[in-house]
């Protein structure tokens, strides 16, 4: 794609974190990105409980996210999340180049399910350690929103729980453990469109 090869072309001679590799996303449809999120069971190999979806429409964000009611749904909702993407999908992730993309190929591959996911993609995490580093104390997701945006996940889950709370669902049939998943996920979606928004507006 003629975004790839830009991307390509710049980062020859500057790091992908430069300003003008996230310039490049200008050249996009707000209606092209595809902002994604996904949450496991824990390490590579084991299943995707959870992959959220974030589409800009005109001023507004659509989220759709596809959970597993019992592990037997991966295939489908690998299949559900890929009818998202199309020729001129972009991906925005977060981390999204080490973690969520690679994991969700994996899962894929798995189920013997091809598609073609290399697309452009945006990875914010990148982006913003080179833009905010020096004044917060780290660049987690949450460190982020707190600073640029005054959220405060009073009651969040923790990343590293979410096995545990999605296990307990299992166990018991209790449904209980899952909103604070589904709700973990959803602003995380949220935050990541709003931080490649500030992060246009820094350096746009």
């Amino acid at each position: 794609c003629d975004t790839c090869r830009i991307i390509d072309w710049i980062t020859r001679w500057l790091p992908k974190s430069h300003p003008l590799v996230l310039c490049t996303s200008s050249f996009q449809r707000k209606e092209n990105f595809v902002i994604i999120d996904i949450e496991t069971l824990g390490l590579f190999t084991r299943p995707i409980i959870l992959i959220g979806v974030a589409l800009i429409i005109g001023n507004n964000i659509l989220t759709t996210q596809y959970f597993l009611r019992d592990i037997e749904e991966e295939p489908a909702a690998l299949s559900a999340f890929l009818s998202h993407i199309d020729i001129n999908s972009v991906f925005v992730t977060f981390n999204g180049k080490a973690f969520d993309l690679p994991y969700i190929k994996e899962r894929l591959a798995y189920y013997g399910i091809y598609d073609d996911l290399n697309k452009p993609h945006f990875d914010i995490l990148h982006f913003s350690r080179r833009a905010w580093k020096e004044g917060i104390p780290d660049c987690r997701l949450t460190t982020l929103e707190r600073y640029l945006f005054g959220v405060d996940r009073e009651d969040d889950i923790p990343s590293a729980m979410v096995p545990e709370f999605y296990e307990t669902y299992l166990r018991s049939g209790n449904s209980g453990p899952l909103l604070p998943i589904v709700e973990h996920n959803k602003q995380d979606l949220v935050s990541l469109v709003n931080i490649f928004s500030r992060l246009h507006e820094e350096w746009g």
